[in-house]
């Protein structure tokens, strides 16, 4: 009980965005009233035929045509929603590391006519979110304790920094230690390995290695369940 009450301010993030973004289970055990509707709209979400329908961040696109009421603080509310989203969907990154990272990938002249290539190739590279995607940790909050305790090598060195940026063909080990090996494996029990690892992640699940192979060229992106408007989101780091 004390252990839901510790994690409740942060699973409130879900309840205002109306979405359960990280696909957390331990959602839908809570009981209270408040919780029913996104853990109706969650499990209409795990159904089988939607499971597989994935969100191609570089093929949809968003109408440029204003709809009826689409007031200024309409707007203004859709992009906040749609910053605290991506945010949420990276473990809750601050608004300042956003703006940073998002405008010097907007500024990067390789894709200047296509910046989302840029941001997500970025945010993809990241060591507590490569541990996620391969399902070695459950969360980023997971991720980021077992990189801060040194239980993550990369290239045979320990990495402590969870933002860490990984290069093409790194190589990420979990270290000997049998606990944290236990805790990976337990991990990967849960997880089902669903949804399934993303294409550019060559993983070995016998010895807890993990290739990456992300390079600029890559048309590979993760397993998203929801469209990532970078143009809102870009619209309110600009406004802030």
């Amino acid at each position: 009980m004390k252990q839901n009450k510790r994690n409740k301010p942060f699973y409130k993030q879900f309840l205002r965005l109306r979405k359960n973004i990280q696909d957390r289970p331990k959602l839908f055990k809570f009981k209270k009233q408040k919780w029913q509707n996104i853990q109706r709209y969650s499990k209409n979400q795990l159904k089988f035929y939607r499971r597989f329908q994935v969100k191609d961040q570089f093929q949809s696109s968003i109408s440029k045509f204003a709809s009826r009421g689409n007031s200024f603080q309409r707007k203004f509310r859709n992009n906040l929603y749609d910053r605290k989203l991506f945010s949420l969907f990276y473990g809750g990154l601050k608004r300042k590391y956003l703006k940073k990272h998002i405008l010097k990938s907007i500024q990067t002249k390789q894709y200047i006519n296509d910046f989302r290539h840029q941001t997500l190739q970025f945010f993809e590279s990241r060591l507590d979110t490569v541990l996620v995607r391969s399902k070695f940790c459950l969360s980023f909050k997971g991720a980021a304790q077992l990189i801060l305790h040194g239980h993550v090598l990369v290239n045979g060195a320990p990495i402590t920094t969870k933002s860490y940026i990984l290069k093409p063909n790194d190589l990420i080990e979990i270290t000997l230690s049998s606990k944290s090996r236990q805790l990976v494996k337990k991990n990967l029990d849960r997880s089902n390995f669903w949804p399934l690892p993303p294409k550019y992640l060559a993983i070995n699940y016998r010895t807890l290695q993990i290739l990456f192979l992300y390079t600029e060229d890559s048309n590979f992106v993760p397993v998203f369940n929801h469209y990532l408007n970078l143009n809102s989101i870009v619209a309110n780091i600009k406004g802030s």
